[in-house]
């Protein structure tokens, strides 16, 4: 500083180059910011489509719980249905057997009665 020109050009040239510097970190931000920004979009979009897929998966899931629930008491009634037609079959059956036997009862005793008055007539 005694009478020497005191120089700024290397201060300047480093302001310049740091400003340089922090221009190109600005676009490098913005781009990254841009990337964030798209990325987080289609994070959100995605995460509410699937959402919506869950939320319809358990709109099915409780339609098939009812739909399980009630074939599950339709094949209680049919059981009921079946073991009631069962024990109807078998009544009807031995119903059928005793009248069978009864049948056969009275033929034979017909039969009888015939042969006896075939007999008494031939007599």
């Amino acid at each position: 500083l005694h009478g020497k020109k005191v120089g700024f050009e290397k201060v300047i040239t480093m302001i310049d180059d740091m400003v340089s510097a922090l221009k190109t970190e600005q676009k490098d931000d913005d781009a990254k910011q841009t990337y964030c920004t798209e990325t987080m979009d289609k994070t959100d979009d995605k995460k509410k489509e699937l959402e919506r897929k869950a939320s319809d998966l358990e709109a099915a899931i409780a339609a098939a719980e009812e739909a399980i629930a009630q074939l599950t008491d339709e094949i209680a009634a049919l059981e009921k249905g079946i073991t009631a037609l069962d024990s109807a079959v078998a009544e009807a059956t031995e119903n059928r057997k005793e009248e069978n036997a009864e049948y056969k009862d009275l033929m034979a005793s017909n039969t009888a009665a015939k042969e006896v008055l075939l007999f008494a007539q031939n007599r």
